[in-house]
């Protein structure tokens, strides 16, 4: 059965990677910034890996970014 979130986690992976080159980084410094992988940061960015919370935490403390920055519909930078 598809996952019935899959829009959703492909549209945060996407959220992720449009923040994450505002931020100019790359996919290895995101990893090392939250403790993961450069591989596992392509899967969250191309809707293949679903985060959990403490994750998404994570990612929005190294990308200095509030959680909601991550749903809103557009992405408002500091």
């Amino acid at each position: 059965m598809k996952d019935r979130y899959s829009k959703e986690i492909i549209r945060f992976g996407e959220r992720v990677r449009e923040i994450r080159l505002y931020r100019n980084m790359i996919q290895l410094d995101l990893g090392e910034a939250i403790g993961m992988e450069r591989s596992e940061i392509s899967k969250i960015e191309n809707g293949k890996k679903n985060v959990e919370f403490n994750t998404m935490v994570r990612l929005a403390e190294a990308l200095t970014v509030e959680l909601s920055d991550f749903f809103s519909p557009v992405f408002k930078p500091l």
